[in-house]
């Protein structure tokens, strides 16, 4: 279990997020279906995208279908912090994370031709997954570009924090409630889900759905 095993021993091994974050930037295609459910046109993963100036997504992966991209923000909290403290409430790093997307959401709104003129350049020059060459222009087969101001762009967000094996059943309820659509909030269980679906890939089973999960 190539992937899944690295995974657990690096979070065994560290606290926060960076070692999370410095693993995924190695295994772009973990981030990709973590928050992808169909494969698309084009995919693209960044890492540290910067958006303004005070702004910066620890992930985004950028993909496109006839006529629509969508563009998934991800944010990483820890993966050994609370999630739902004892009172049914967000924790304080949660709750900082969801105040964040909101500044993110109306950044987006307020400024839309500067961000997909940023978003698009990186794709072009850092793109992390590979599937087009650096230098390649955003475009998906339609024709649509991802830094044109009319092209139809779906913005998503996710918030990953805490462990799954911290959470009981009502914790998860109160966590899913505080999703709230454009955002999702999931803990490092999604993501240890997609790397063994990868492994399985890997191995050569077949009827395998990378992503398939617990959560989503």
């Amino acid at each position: 279990m190539k992937y899944y095993d690295e995974l657990e021993r690096i979070l065994s091994e560290s606290k926060g997020e960076r070692a999370a974050s410095a693993f995924l930037s190695q295994h772009p295609n973990i981030v990709r279906w973590a928050v992808c459910w169909t494969g698309g046109h084009n995919a693209f993963v960044l890492k540290e995208f910067p958006f303004g100036s005070q702004f910066k997504a620890d992930f985004v992966v950028a993909t496109s279908y006839s006529g629509v991209w969508e563009v998934h923000l991800i944010e990483l909290e820890p993966h050994d912090d609370k999630v739902i403290t004892k009172d049914g409430l967000p924790s304080n790093r949660l709750n900082k994370a969801i105040t964040q997307i909101k500044d993110w959401q109306e950044y987006i709104k307020q400024n839309p031709v500067s961000f997909r003129q940023d978003l698009a350049n990186w794709c072009t020059k850092r793109d992390l997954l590979g599937f087009q060459e650096l230098g390649s222009v955003p475009i998906n087969n339609t024709g649509d570009y991802l830094s044109a101001p009319d092209t139809h762009i779906r913005l998503k967000y996710y918030i990953f924090i805490g462990s799954r094996a911290n959470i009981d059943k009502e914790q998860r309820k109160r966590m899913n409630q505080f999703s709230d659509h454009p955002l999702t909030i999931f803990t490092y269980g999604r993501i240890f889900d997609i790397a063994r679906n990868m492994d399985r890939v890997d191995m050569g089973e077949s009827g395998v759905r990378l992503t398939e999960s617990e959560e989503g």
